[in-house]
This record gives C-alpha cells, structure tokens and sequence, in this order.
C-alpha cells in the first residue's frame, strides 16, 4: 500500500479541506493516463477540450475534471483554470465515487 508523506506537514496538508463537484468523468487509455499523472504540467487536448467546465465558483467549490483509465483503481481531479494542463490536481480513489 502507498500513500504520500509530506515532510513537517501542517494540519491543512494532511486533512482535505476543498469542496469539489466533479463536473465530468474523463476516461482515457493506459499510455496516456499513465503519461499524465507523471507529467501533469504539460499540456493535454482532453483537458483543452473540457475547459469551460471546471473553475472555483463564489463559494470556493472546485467544479473539475475526474481524469482516469479502465486500468487504474484512481483518478485525478483536474481544475485547470482556464490552462490546457492540471494547474489544481489532486487524487481520488474510485472507491470514493462509487458509494
């Protein structure tokens, strides 16, 4: 099992805090997702394509992206503000969508 450990953490790191709406479930192929989550700062067509659905509305929700693949147990939401990449990103397991 695998998890991220942030070195001198603050309480804001390590309990989700942001509000989401996913506005859009996003499933591409293996390569590609597999490219994304190691590159999320370049720029993605499936992102371009999708902009005008995310942004942070006067209630700081973050309306987003749920970017995943058939092969994956996770996905990445995505708010790209407007960017063609993950400017705002953050993981998800499926199993939190599910229920």
């Amino acid at each position: 099992m695998k998890t991220n450990f942030i070195r001198k953490a603050t309480p804001d790191e390590l309990i989700p805090t942001d509000e989401f709406i996913i506005e859009k479930t996003i499933v591409i192929e293996k390569f590609l997702f597999e490219c994304f989550i190691h590159n999320p700062l370049e720029d993605y067509e499936f992102i371009a394509e999708n902009v005008d659905s995310m942004y942070c509305d006067k209630n700081e929700v973050f309306h987003c992206l749920f970017v995943t693949s058939n092969d994956h147990d996770f996905g990445i939401l995505v708010e790209s503000e407007g960017y063609q990449y993950a400017r705002f990103a953050a993981y998800l397991p499926k199993a939190v969508i599910n229920k």
